[in-house]
């Protein structure tokens, strides 16, 4: 059995949060035949990083702000129509968070997160880190370190629970442990976590009078 206490929790949206599959893929497989670009070299990160990471690093020549900002203005057309779904056991885990402090860090701009959100029946987040508060995205430490400097909490202190490697490798340079939910990728491919469980119910929550203890159950 694991357990640890934490100052603070943070929580990635799409994949651990919230269940999002098919939200994304046909803006992103159009953009993608539209420009006569390999829409297989963009699939893997179209959860797990920001439009402007994706687009500078695969496709640099379409990287513009523009760009990046037609790309995500389509994707929260796309969220405005199809909701997202709250992972099973998610409403119930956050509720057992008490007065803990804290947060959602999504790769989506802040009017999508905020509309995801608002559709899928969770409570809203004390704190939200989108797309647009940060200048590098995931795999970059940035997002959560930004995260753990709104509560002005030492990194080491910080829980993230992640669904993708890119998030993985954000939070564990920014120095927090890591645990990854494998309900979107498979769990070899999370191996690099501190711990990879299966679902919601694996971790349990004792709140604290400071911080919070985190269990993890087999």
């Amino acid at each position: 059995m694991w357990r640890k206490h934490f100052a603070a929790i943070f929580l990635d949206m799409d994949g651990a949060l919230l269940d999002s599959n098919g939200h994304a893929e046909p803006v992103w497989e159009q953009w993608a035949h539209q420009r006569q670009i390999d829409y297989a070299l963009l699939r893997p990160r179209i959860y797990s990083q920001r439009v402007q990471e994706i687009l500078r690093q695969l496709t640099p020549r379409y990287s513009d702000d523009a760009e990046c900002q037609r790309l995500e203005q389509a994707l929260l057309a796309v969220v405005r129509q199809r909701r997202s779904r709250l992972r099973q056991d998610a409403a119930a885990w956050l509720a057992m968070l008490g007065e803990t402090p804290w947060g959602v860090v999504t790769q989506a701009g802040q009017p999508r997160a905020a509309e995801q959100i608002a559709h899928s029946g969770m409570c809203q987040p004390p704190l939200v880190i989108g797309a647009e508060q940060v200048s590098c995205g995931r795999p970059d430490p940035e997002p959560y370190l930004l995260a753990a400097s709104h509560y002005g909490l030492d990194p080491r202190d910080c829980l993230v629970i992640e669904s993708d490697e890119a998030g993985i490798r954000a939070a564990q340079a920014a120095g927090m442990t890591v645990i990854a939910l494998s309900c979107r990728r498979p769990r070899h491919s999370l191996q690099c976590a501190d711990v990879v469980i299966g679902g919601w119910r694996s971790i349990i929550l004792h709140p604290q009078p400071e911080g919070i203890v985190v269990e993890v159950i087999a």
